[in-house]
């Protein structure tokens, strides 16, 4: 599967999470946007992963959301579908390590 396609088939959920993770579908697009940017910039040529998609929007709206991780995390499993040890790797990822996952 091509970045293109793990975009264009996480898009919608990415923009819910955003949305509802900072109270307003504007707010959550700007937050998307900004981490599509950042992503584009660095790692398009990388191999396709929907983590590290939603690791860079997370990270754009811990600073600005109110909800603790763990609502994030309930974010992540119900409106994008991933499983908890993924929404933790997402809400608890921290950017001075790499974004991508670890293949080992």
């Amino acid at each position: 599967m091509s970045w293109i396609n793990v975009i264009s088939s996480e898009l919608p959920r990415m923009r819910l999470y955003a949305s509802a993770s900072l109270g307003s579908p504007v707010d959550g697009d700007l937050a998307v946007e900004e981490a599509l940017g950042a992503f584009f910039i660095t790692y398009l040529p990388g191999k396709p992963d929907r983590i590290v998609l939603f690791r860079l929007l997370d990270l754009g709206i811990r600073s600005t959301t109110a909800m603790t991780d763990a609502e994030r995390e309930e974010l992540l499993k119900h409106v994008a579908g991933f499983d908890p040890s993924e929404t933790g790797d997402i809400v608890e990822w921290d950017p001075t390590r790499s974004l991508m996952r670890s293949t080992g």
